[in-house]
């Protein structure tokens, strides 16, 4: 199941970060500002070398203007 935790993770960076390339044009620094964190932290997030806290997680979602379940559609959440 880890396994499984980790891959749903690493694909919902993926969405962030496709997102992020559209809405801030690859601006790490302006994502950094309009999530209200570091940019340190961006960069630590989209490379997967940092999780993502359910605050961070709104924050990023707030920054995007999207709603937090559009990161979630179509991932196998159900254990099988």
């Amino acid at each position: 199941m880890q396994k499984q935790l980790e891959q749903i993770e690493i694909e919902i960076v993926q969405r962030i970060y496709r997102l992020f390339l559209v809405k801030f044009n690859g601006n790490k620094s302006e994502f950094a500002r309009a999530s209200q964190c570091t940019e340190t932290t961006i960069r630590r997030v989209l490379r997967n070398e940092q999780g993502i806290t359910i605050n961070l997680l709104l924050r990023l979602c707030v920054a995007l203007e999207i709603e937090v379940s559009e990161l979630f559609d179509e991932l196998p959440l159900k254990k099988k």
